[in-house]
């Protein structure tokens, strides 16, 4: 082999060279371009799932706080009920002890009837009052009642236990006497 020869064998080697890279090349940016072309897509794709998913949450979070709410208006529906019957029962059963111990006044001699009488009406009025206010309207009355006239309650509570007492005696008698 001559050196013309071995020129020529590099040159067309270097030239085949230079080709095989500019292929390469033309092919790596190819692949570059369809590697960014795809980035590209499923970043648009991870957009529209991250909204369609933000949009579903955002109406399930709704349906959820909305369930929430009808079962919130449930539950005070049903407590404000149980609060006016249990209103109600507690003023019928005011009444009833009215009742009791305007009888009791009647069957007793005159001081201890003046005062099962006075404790009577007091109980009126406290039925009267407890079917025209809300729950939270007697007890703040009623604590503020205790506050003002602690003497009154004291008393009264003094009565109450007599009038009872009074009441649970008659009771014993009218058993023992039908017996």
């Amino acid at each position: 082999m001559n050196a013309n020869s071995l020129k020529d064998s590099v040159a067309n080697a270097k030239d085949a060279a230079d080709q095989a890279v500019d292929t390469a090349a033309d092919k790596v940016s190819q692949l570059s371009r369809k590697a960014r072309d795809n980035a590209a897509d499923v970043l648009d794709d991870a957009k529209d799932i991250g909204q369609t998913a933000s949009r579903k949450l955002r109406a399930q979070a709704a349906e959820t706080a909305a369930a929430a709410e009808d079962r919130l208006d449930d539950l005070s529906n049903a407590a404000q009920s149980g609060f006016r019957s249990a209103k109600s029962k507690l003023a019928d059963g005011s009444d009833r002890l009215a009742k009791a111990l305007h009888d009791a006044a009647d069957g007793t001699r005159a001081a201890s009837g003046r005062m099962v009488e006075a404790v009577a009406g007091g109980v009126s009025d406290v039925a009267d009052h407890l079917r025209a206010g809300s729950i939270s309207d007697l007890v703040s009355s009623t604590k503020a009642y205790a506050r003002r006239n602690p003497g009154t309650v004291a008393v009264g509570a003094a009565a109450l236990g007599f009038v009872f007492a009074q009441l649970l005696q008659s009771k014993t008698r009218n058993r023992d006497r039908r017996g």
